[in-house]
């Protein structure tokens, strides 16, 4: 559940009038606080972490990206509706492509789902009519998973107390065991552990607090070499106008792998993504597949020369209409320009390499 203020998100909202027009009055969204009646509420719709917590820079663009999406006439009614993380998290990445392309200067709307395969956005320009699906492949969902479980523990627990907090999840390697050279371990071992390590902290946290009492406690995440330290500090009676809370939270990175060797796997998910043909939904002259990279974790690594070169081999032979596609970009997000493709793979039939350039970003090695 999501702690927020009525007063605050109505003030957000009253800014964001497209948005605010497809959402409930705050005052009347989810529940009364236990811990804080009458001043804070609690929800489990996904939006809500978005338009209650724009105090956070990231977090009030993003609102922003929402916002235009919506007042140009797209719809993603899944996304502030939805009490589900994973889905949330997969719309937010159709939100930003199709921001990057209504500034850009494109028409753009969402396609209504149906029964059939469907392509996510349609756009179109003088000369330029495209079916747009738009992939965000994860290759941490584990590891995401974690952080965010544990970090609402901490945020959003509705007992009246304020405090500092701190995370750490970290890898104690006992001799002779050595680390090993698996990006995807780290995910694999919390896969099995969180349930039982997140019920054990969010036991110890509630007792604490309930006590205003600090708390100091190392969790093993049995059968792995995964410990978790938290910490609180400062618990104190919180006002009644609402929790002080602040927070660090650090876990294992995603090292000792080959930035390029990810990548083959994301090509491999990505082309069985093209597989299934959703771009064929709606008439249009040309169909394209845009893969996501900020999710995937090795966004910053892959740009590097040295990883570039090998991870364009993964591209190699792929024909986009062998997919029924006539481009795949491969792209990050780098603000202010937004989106950059790093790959592109371009038949240039129906889609040129400039056309697929300017609505995508990027150079276009390919």
């Amino acid at each position: 559940m999501i702690l927020f203020a009525p007063a605050n998100v109505r003030d957000v909202l009253s800014r964001l009038p497209a948005i605010a027009a497809l959402v409930p009055e705050p005052a009347d969204e989810g529940f009364e606080s236990d811990a804080f009646p009458g001043v804070l509420r609690k929800t489990d719709r996904e939006l809500y972490r978005w338009i209650a917590n724009t105090h956070y820079e990231h977090l009030a663009d993003a609102v922003l990206h929402l916002e235009r999406v919506h007042a140009a006439g797209c719809s993603f009614e899944p996304l502030l509706t939805t009490s589900h993380r994973e889905l949330f998290d997969g719309h937010i990445t159709e939100v930003f492509v199709a921001d990057d392309l209504l500034r850009r200067g494109y028409m753009v709307s969402t396609v209504p789902r149906a029964d059939q395969p469907t392509p996510d956005l349609h756009v179109l320009s003088e000369g330029i009519d495209v079916a747009v699906e738009v992939y965000g492949p994860r290759e941490l969902l584990a590891v995401d998973a974690w952080l965010k479980e544990v970090l609402d523990v901490l945020n959003y627990v509705d007992i009246r107390a304020s405090y500092d907090s701190r995370i750490e999840t970290r890898r104690v390697w006992n001799p002779p065991e050595p680390p090993q050279n698996d990006p995807w371990e780290v995910a694999d071992m919390l896969a099995q552990t969180h349930e039982v390590v997140v019920a054990e902290i969010t036991g110890d946290v509630e007792d604490s607090l309930r006590q205003l009492r600090p708390l100091t406690k190392q969790y093993r995440h049995a059968g792995t070499p995964l410990l978790t330290t938290v910490q609180l500090e400062h618990v104190r009676l919180a006002p009644t106008r609402g929790p002080e809370r602040r927070g660090t939270f650090s876990y294992p990175g995603f090292s000792g792998y080959s930035p390029a060797g990810v990548f083959r796997k994301v090509v491999e998910k990505a082309l069985r993504k093209a597989r299934r043909g959703q771009t064929q939904g709606v008439a249009a002259d040309a169909r394209a597949l845009v893969v996501y990279l900020m999710r995937t974790q090795i966004a910053e690594d892959l740009v590097h020369p040295v990883h570039m070169e090998q991870a364009e081999r993964a591209l190699d032979e792929i024909e986009p209409q062998e997919y029924g596609l006539d481009a795949i970009a491969f792209v990050v997000r780098a603000l202010p320009e937004g989106l950059a493709a790093v790959f592109t793979v371009v038949d240039d039939t129906t889609l040129t390499v400039p056309q697929v350039q300017a609505m995508f970003g990027g150079p276009g090695q390919r």
